[in-house]
């Protein structure tokens, strides 16, 4: 009976190890956490803390921000400018979840230039959108993001699986409406 129990638990290690390879195969870029969808701050002058992670941390990572407004990216139907904030690359030390799969953090901390922000008429609130991309020689990735909401399944399921892909599929990453298509940026306010 102790042997069966130990190849169970040997299969069972080895399914989650298979997961978390696939998972990390299929991963389309990686995770930006902040700010999240949504997330006001008390003014477009405010320092906005931009935090992406990474399993590739050979790779730059690059973040944007462009004009919004409460309905989406502005100008509407337009062309949308993305302005470079930073190109931050990722750090040697990393942090290591239970199966030993490395993630590295990228962060900084920067007021946003005023040609990201733009006070909607509609509201009087400002609002701006920034995205994280990851230069690859094979071609940029976007970065997947998050509702506050969002943010609470991510720690959730991470925390569940002891895998930093404990996430994975389940829904936890910030979509269009009536869609599975993940957004590839994050729009926030500011009420001043």
């Amino acid at each position: 009976m102790k042997t069966v129990n130990k190849e169970v638990k040997a299969l069972s290690k080895t399914v989650k190890l298979a997961t978390i390879v696939i998972a990390v195969a299929t991963l389309n870029g990686c995770l930006m956490t902040s700010p999240y969808w949504n997330q006001e701050f008390d003014s477009h002058t405010d320092v906005v803390p931009l935090q992406a992670w990474t399993t590739q941390k050979q790779y730059d990572i690059k973040y944007e921000c462009a004009k919004a407004s409460h309905a989406g990216l502005y100008p509407f139907g337009g062309p949308i400018v993305w302005n470079h904030i930073e190109t931050v690359t990722p750090p040697n030390k990393s942090g290591k979840d239970s199966f030993g799969a490395k993630m590295y953090s990228a962060g900084i901390k920067r007021v946003l230039p005023a040609s990201c922000w733009r006070k909607d008429p509609a509201n009087n609130i400002w609002y701006s959108a920034v995205r994280a991309v990851q230069i690859k020689p094979t071609g940029n990735v976007t970065y997947q993001n998050f509702d506050k909401a969002g943010l609470e399944c991510l720690g959730t399921e991470i925390g569940k699986a002891t895998s930093w892909f404990g996430w994975f599929g389940k829904s936890c990453v910030k979509t269009y409406s009536n869609s599975n298509n993940t957004i590839p940026y994050v729009i926030f306010r500011a009420t001043s």
